[in-house]
């Protein structure tokens, strides 16, 4: 050892021939390696030094080492493992084109990146780029994160249902709106035909706008509109409630869920999962539909669909969803519902989550009994449960994704919060559980608002499982799956994501959906088949 002209020992570790001061192995170790007795401080340097990794000593050694480690990573990303055929490689060149062209703009000037923008303020933007056109057209396989009363556009609910005859609104005490059909409207609320209100405006789009706004969270200034996602919840809880009056009327509901179908296959999808809490539907005269007369609803319309585009679209399952904030006797109601649903529709019944805000809600924890339930008995009942859908950590919404891995959820709704559980991720991973990304909800209802800082983009980084998929679009001005999957091919996957990441997502939508194998068979081998017919208009 020498001594400095301070005072202070130098170390004499010879890492990489060089004299290391107290400091210096302080900065290195993170410890204050001059309080140690030497010794022990050159054992400390010599083992960190033997367990470090070997460095680029010459120019060619670093540029093969950072080949290699570069080489290594591409190959992580979701999706780089398929093999491109010659007729997709030139389609994937396309492709890559406008996408470098798209993000080389916004990386010399930030402000033009789309998904950094929340998505409301954007959307003609994201139309009128060549990669969303390009994934528009693209076949997309399915939407397994859907709920049932935001999946059809409001532009449609508006200019379609509110012209039906019967249609009464009114605006409560605290200024929300209702709407319901009805020939008897009661003395409940200050009840107006619709039609009559429309003709109160000066013109018919000016109240169709007005009512677009009140049945979604659409505006022009959402971060000014929704400060937190308390504001933004708040909001969208009030545009469902306003529009389930109008779609649980049963024959508009099935005009409703006939037009889901419609929109998502001219989006080039060919299959749906999604979630209802099956709110009581209702006939003219008020009398209310049984939970099992609903699903009936909603298996009658999808089979009538497929039926009338054979070919052309597979099929829908639903799961039924309700509130995760009851109490522990409500829960048991619920779970003894969905086996009696899942016992009666086997094949259309998908199984069974919890729905709402889930910081609002209880935690899985807390309703252990009844869902522990659902696996038991003859009538096994799958799970999909939504969890992680926050950004707080070490709270019991966070840990929910520990509780729905343990209750062997077959997909994690959301999984926001997954990279804060790293024994949680570990165990998806090893039980090839999928994550639900959602991404343009979790913007929009203020998880993130850059979404190039979406948890997701480091799980896409690394391949982890996972699918993508709307939530609710028609909430905020979305409608099909190709909004959802433009923002994860942008943002989520990075510049160096290419055709391969959109091909893998879509492989994943049918593998991970609840279809048995021979009907995954079916729907892949019709994805195959429209994917196949989309990639020869690039030769």
């Amino acid at each position: 050892m020498g001594t400095n002209t301070d005072g202070r020992d130098n170390i004499n570790c010879n890492k990489r021939g060089k004299v290391y001061t107290s400091a210096q192995c302080a900065a290195t170790m993170g410890k204050n390696c001059g309080l140690r007795p030497r010794p022990l401080c050159l054992v400390v340097m010599a083992l960190a030094w033997a367990s470090s990794p070997a460095y680029a000593i010459n120019n060619a050694t670093f540029w093969e080492q950072r080949n290699t480690m570069m080489e290594q990573e591409e190959s992580d990303i979701l999706g780089h493992s398929l093999k491109l055929t010659e007729a997709e490689m030139k389609a994937n060149a396309q492709l890559m084109t406008s996408k470098a062209e798209e993000i080389g703009g916004a990386f010399e000037n930030n402000l033009n990146f789309l998904p950094a923008k929340n998505f409301m303020t954007v959307i003609n933007d994201i139309e009128a780029s060549s990669v969303f056109q390009f994934i528009s057209r693209m076949p997309k396989g399915a939407a397994l994160h859907l709920h049932s009363s935001s999946m059809a556009s409001v532009s449609w609910v508006v200019e379609e249902l509110t012209y039906w005859s019967n249609l009464y609104m009114c605006y409560t005490d605290d200024g929300k709106l209702r709407m319901k059909f009805t020939e008897a409207p009661d003395s409940s609320c200050a009840w107006q035909l619709v039609s009559e209100v429309r003709a109160t405006y000066p013109t018919e789009d000016d109240f169709n706008r007005e009512l677009i706004g009140k049945l979604s969270i659409l505006t022009d200034n959402p971060e000014e509109a929704y400060p937190d996602a308390n504001a933004a919840w708040q909001a969208f809880e009030d545009a469902l409630d306003a529009q389930r009056g109008i779609v649980l009327y049963r024959p508009a509901y099935e005009s409703y869920l006939y037009q889901v179908l419609q929109e998502f296959m001219e989006d080039n999808v060919l299959y749906l999962e999604f979630r209802g809490t099956l709110t009581p539907m209702y006939e003219l005269d008020g009398t209310q539909l049984s939970r099992e007369e609903t699903v009936s609803v909603y298996r009658d319309t999808v089979q009538r669909f497929v039926a009338d585009h054979p070919g052309s679209f597979y099929g829908a399952r639903f799961i039924f969803a309700p509130p995760r904030h009851v109490e522990l006797e409500k829960m048991w109601d619920d779970v003894t519902a969905a086996r009696k649903l899942k016992e009666q529709f086997p094949d259309f019944v998908a199984g069974f989550d919890l729905v709402g805000q889930e910081d609002k809600g209880f935690p899985l924890k807390d309703l252990i009994e009844p869902l522990l339930w659902l696996s038991e008995g003859e009538v096994f009942v799958p799970v999909f449960y939504h969890a992680g859908e926050t950004a707080w950590m070490g709270m019991p919404t966070d840990e929910n994704l520990i509780d729905a891995l343990l209750l062997n959820t077959t997909r994690i709704g959301h999984g926001y919060a997954i990279t804060k559980h790293p024994r949680a991720k570990a165990l998806a991973r090893d039980t090839d559980t999928p994550i639900e990304v959602c991404p343009v909800s979790n913007q929009v209802l203020k998880l993130v608002n850059d979404l190039r800082n979406h948890p997701a983009a480091g799980l896409v980084a690394e391949g982890f499982p996972m699918v993508v998929s709307p939530d609710d679009p028609a909430s905020w001005g979305a409608k099909g799956l190709s909004y959802d999957f433009y923002e994860a091919f942008m943002a989520l996957g990075g510049a160096k994501a290419d055709l391969r990441f959109l091909k893998q997502l879509a492989i994943n939508s049918m593998q991970y959906s609840s279809l048995e194998f021979t009907a995954k068979t079916q729907l892949i081998a019709m994805w195959l088949e429209k994917w196949n017919l989309f990639i020869s208009e690039f030769q």
